[in-house]
């Protein structure tokens, strides 16, 4: 039993000493030195920074509107004719063209009627005229003779006196006269004429009906200048003028119609932060414009001096914009200012010309990274 444990200790005295004479063996190996990875320069393109005079642009879209549209009234009675060119949905008039003429036939007789009567009564009163203002009978003569009762009275002449002029009114020459004129005016709005060069886009009689005075009849919509109006964000208001350029674009891209900011709304919607701006445009030649049609373009906006033009994701920062330039094969931020963005692109001032910008976004990017440039 006793020799057992002589030999249990004396192996692990064995054991214990062969592990300390290993570790001072590791001990006196040299540690070999640790080389650092080294760096590696990242390939990137650059531009050379050339501010110059930009006219910036401003993306809007918007509803095609007719600039001038119109309720057709009829402010008289009367029956629509049938035939010729009748007042129907789809029908073009020209600015001053009849659009319809309703039957007047009654109401003409009555005026024939009434200038009858008047005619009697002035030339009843040429006695008295040649007696008490003989310089001017022969005048008021010649106005009587050409009177045709089928016609517009002519103006009457004009009286030299005050007993003339108190002579004619006592008479009811005067009350007379526009009475006439006025019964006159009303049988011209029998006859309706386009206002503007339009397109009738709705009716509410049809050809033969009854029209009673005051009732609508249909729209008229005008076919050569429109509207569009577009929301504006009110950063953009202080660049924005009327009269600016607009140019307005189909889906494939090419220019539909041209025109100019006519009116700017003079507040901004609380929820949107943005304000309506009016654009006048015309069609192009080849293009033809339609009222409710939806299209997009953009605003050129005033020129401005000493800009640079950059993609909006090469700008590092909020308020405190900056962009990444190669110098001494390293990147480093440089200060800018942002005076205008629209579209993805940004105008930017601060940048010293000839200064090498990066000209695409780089993943990973950051102050004193290295970069070789390479050519575009």
């Amino acid at each position: 039993m006793m020799k057992n444990a002589l030999r249990a200790l004396a192996g692990m005295a064995i054991l214990a000493a062969g592990i300390f004479v290993m570790n001072g063996l590791i001990g006196m190996k040299e540690t070999p030195p640790v080389k650092p990875r080294p760096a590696t320069a990242r390939a990137v393109k650059v531009i050379s920074a050339q501010p110059d005079t930009l006219v910036p642009s401003l993306g809007i879209e918007g509803r095609v509107q007719a600039l001038n549209r119109m309720t057709v009234l009829s402010e008289v009675s009367g029956r629509l004719p049938v035939g010729g060119k009748e007042f129907r949905e789809g029908v073009t008039y020209s600015r001053g063209e009849v659009m319809m003429r309703l039957d007047d036939s009654e109401q003409q007789a009555n005026l024939v009627a009434q200038r009858s009567q008047w005619l009697q009564l002035l030339a009843g009163s040429l006695a008295d005229i040649q007696l008490d203002f003989p310089s001017r009978a022969e005048e008021w003569s010649q106005y009587v003779r050409q009177l045709q009762v089928e016609q517009l009275l002519p103006t009457l002449p004009e009286p030299e006196s005050d007993r003339e002029r108190l002579y004619l009114t006592g008479r009811g020459i005067v009350s007379g006269y526009h009475t006439i004129r006025a019964t006159e005016e009303r049988l011209d709005k029998f006859t309706v004429r386009a206002p503007f060069s339009g397109t009738v886009t709705s009716t509410s009689v049809q050809p033969g009906s009854m029209v009673r005075a005051g009732q609508p009849l249909g729209t008229l919509v005008e076919t050569e200048t429109f509207e569009v109006k577009s929301a504006v964000h009110a950063r953009h208001l202080d660049l924005l003028q009327e009269g600016h350029s607009v140019t307005l674009a189909q889906e494939g891209g090419g220019t539909v119609a041209t025109g100019q900011v006519s009116r700017i709304s003079g507040n901004v919607d609380v929820a949107t932060q943005s304000a309506s701006v009016y654009c006048e445009v015309r069609a192009e030649e080849g293009h033809t414009l339609r009222d409710g049609r939806f299209l997009s373009g953009t605003i050129s906006l005033g020129p401005m001096a000493g800009v640079l033009s950059l993609d909006d994701q090469l700008i590092e920062g909020g308020e405190q914009a900056a962009v990444f330039a190669v110098r001494d094969g390293k990147l480093e931020l440089v200060p800018i200012q942002v005076v205008h963005r629209d579209g993805g692109r940004a105008l930017v001032t601060g940048v010293t010309p000839g200064t090498p910008l990066l000209a695409e976004p780089t993943s990973g990017a950051h102050e004193g990274m290295l970069v070789e440039v390479v050519n575009l």
